[in-house]
């Protein structure tokens, strides 16, 4: 099958989005974040927000308190004391980490009912987490102020696959069929659907009411030259997705490098002398994330 990209007139783009709409009110029941975790975003953004009530949202959800808990107390964090309530967590790894604990949790548990044939779900979070770290490692040098919430959409930049795969799978079993074969997803996807995986995943964060800091990126992902704002993380998105799909070919000894992403380095900030050393910690951290983001996922899904 050869993909054809969308016809790009203003009535196609307007039926476009409405059936990304119509795929997301399908959905908008099962797929859903706390109220908690609603709750703190929209604290988080408040200035004069106090960490005694950041921690009373988050401790009001017991469940999600105690995820918060266990992973902060986890390994990846190494913490020489035990932490034990949502204010000291606070104190010990801050507001903004928090806050992505909070948001990757509660994402990946939004998931965990959604039953999909076409993808195995400790390949897609194994995924999900190495972009992740990787993006993560490469803000460090471009854009560390912010690099939690470069994290968090790096995280969940795929997740509009899993909705696709679960609402329209013979659709979706076309398209892969299609990339298993050699082309591109995203131009698979604009044929077959009209709208990408990446639409799909931008429009659910933003029902979540999740800021255009993270549906931004996971919008323009794939085409990170195309961003009307947040230029830089969706840049480092590209290249953490693009590490993440290095990291699980047969590495041989050669220096890793990503092909075509010349564009990418330069829009982000970053440099290709950073990729190893990248590539390293996210060998050294991964497991530690997938158990702290969806612990148990073989057995969850």
């Amino acid at each position: 099958m050869q993909a054809t990209l969308a016809t790009q007139d203003p009535t196609a783009n307007a039926s476009s989005i409405a059936n990304v709409d119509a795929l997301i009110d399908d959905v908008e029941e099962l797929l859903s974040l706390p109220d908690a975790a609603i709750r703190l975003n929209t604290l988080l953004t408040d200035p004069d927000a106090t960490t005694a009530q950041i921690a009373e949202v988050v401790s009001l959800d017991p469940a999600l308190a105690a995820r918060v808990l266990r992973a902060v107390n986890s390994a990846y964090f190494g913490l020489r004391s035990r932490v034990d309530t949502i204010s000291k967590a606070i104190t010990m790894i801050g507001t903004s980490e928090l806050h992505s604990l909070v948001l990757a949790t509660s994402a990946a548990q939004a998931f965990k009912n959604i039953s999909c044939k076409l993808i195995d779900m400790e390949t897609f979070w194994q995924h999900s987490v190495r972009a992740a770290l990787a993006a993560r490692g490469f803000s460090e040098s471009c854009l560390s102020r912010h690099r939690e919430r470069v994290f968090l959409a790096a995280l969940m930049h795929d997740i509009g696959k899993l909705v696709l795969y679960h609402q329209l799978p013979a659709e979706s079993g076309r398209v892969l069929e299609a990339v298993n074969a050699g082309e591109v997803q995203e131009e698979v996807e604009l044929s077959v659907l009209g709208y990408t995986h990446a639409d799909v995943g931008a429009a659910l964060l933003e029902r979540w009411n999740l800021p255009a800091s993270l549906a931004v990126p996971v919008r323009y992902h794939h085409r990170y030259a195309e961003a009307p704002q947040f230029a830089k993380e969706s840049a480092l998105i590209y290249l953490g997705s693009e590490v993440a799909h290095l990291m699980e070919k047969d590495r041989t000894d050669e220096a890793p490098r990503l092909p075509d992403a010349d564009g990418a380095w330069t829009q982000a900030g970053c440099l290709p002398s950073e990729l190893q050393e990248v590539m390293i910690d996210v060998d050294m951290h991964w497991l530690q994330v997938i158990e702290i983001v969806a612990p148990g996922s073989l057995l969850l899904y």
